[in-house]
């Protein structure tokens, strides 16, 4: 049974992310959550027609001449065949594979996920980085059956967005396509079911902050996470 996206990024986001006014990596928890939700990929379209609509109100700015036209043209019409052969690429399964299982990685993130590093794992928790700007850590997060992420708060921005299987909190259960966003002001311990491991994909802005016992002694750990 496919899960029903419940928790998705607000219209401002989608707004920016239609724009292209997001970070590339904002842009890209945002744009693999649209490849998991169909009620944003139609919020998204209508988003693109409202776009088209507003440029289309626009005065058109001729071609200088017709010689330009037709250069344009010739240069479209010789990219046919690569474009092409790169749709095909696109839409083979990539998958990525941790503690003997294989997920499916939806296609906005295949690229990244084809060059994530080296596996990083402390109990039932494992990271593995992606490439990504000097601002924010991207990651591959997977959390085993029965794992609990130590109680935290955040001192930046959190965007967890589930890729396969479930995750709660004391804010509720996400599974597939459903995004998390945190903020400094929000204190959680994620969780996974005795039944069900969890693959996420984690945008951070800054480290977390563990609050409870002993877990507190790997704040200068952060490398870990971060």
């Amino acid at each position: 049974m496919t899960h029903a996206v419940k928790f998705h990024p607000g219209m401002m986001l989608m707004e920016q992310y239609v724009e292209g006014t997001l970070s590339a990596d904002v842009a890209l928890a945002v744009a693999t959550h649209i490849d998991l939700c169909p009620h944003c990929q139609r919020l998204c379209q209508d988003l693109h027609n409202d776009q088209g609509s507003q440029l289309a109100q626009l005065e058109p700015v001729a071609a200088q001449n017709d010689t330009e036209f037709e250069q344009m043209l010739a240069f479209i019409t010789a990219q046919a065949p690569e474009l092409k052969l790169n749709k095909k690429s696109r839409s083979e399964t990539v998958t990525v594979t941790i503690n003997n299982r294989e997920f499916k990685i939806p296609r906005s993130l295949s690229r990244m996920a084809q060059q994530h590093g080296k596996w990083l794992q402390l109990g039932g928790i494992a990271t593995a980085k992606l490439p990504a700007g000097d601002k924010l850590h991207v990651s591959l997060l997977y959390i085993d059956k029965g794992t609990e992420v130590p109680n935290h708060t955040h001192l930046g921005m959190e965007l967890t967005l589930v890729l396969s299987g479930r995750i709660c909190d004391e804010n509720g259960e996400y599974g597939a396509g459903d995004l998390l966003i945190n903020s400094p002001d929000d204190t959680h311990t994620p969780h996974t079911k005795a039944d069900e491991d969890c693959l996420c994909l984690s945008v951070l802005s800054a480290p977390l902050k563990f609050n409870k016992g002993l877990v507190r002694l790997l704040n200068p750990l952060q490398q870990f996470f971060y």
